[in-house]
């Protein structure tokens, strides 16, 4: 089901309907393989890193090395997926969440 309010985004409740089918694999069998990568996901996932924050400058780039890292090392080939130009709606949200952080837009 697509979330229903305005501002969320995603699917609500992904990860718990998705629980029933989920198989967990190491890392190696990944070797040879292609994964498209939602860069802007692991971006913004690694801005939520608070402790992170703390000791290091730029958690998002770091973050970014190390995953790349880790999954070259596999022996698979990552193809990066970014979102195109952002609507008018996320335009706003970004400026708020800009200017909260007194970061100015």
């Amino acid at each position: 089901k697509a979330a229903s309010t305005k501002t969320s985004m995603g699917v609500k409740d992904l990860w718990s309907i998705l629980e029933p089918v989920k198989t967990r694999y190491p890392l190696d069998v990944l070797r040879g393989k292609t994964l498209a990568v939602d860069l802007s996901c692991w971006i913004c996932e690694s801005y939520g890193a608070k402790n992170l924050a703390r000791s290091v400058a730029k958690p998002h780039l770091r973050n970014l090395y190390f995953r790349i890292l880790r999954l070259y090392r596999t022996g698979a080939s990552l193809v990066f997926v970014v979102d195109g130009d952002a609507t008018e709606l996320k335009w706003e949200t970004l400026g708020k969440r800009a200017q909260s952080r007194g970061q100015g837009w």
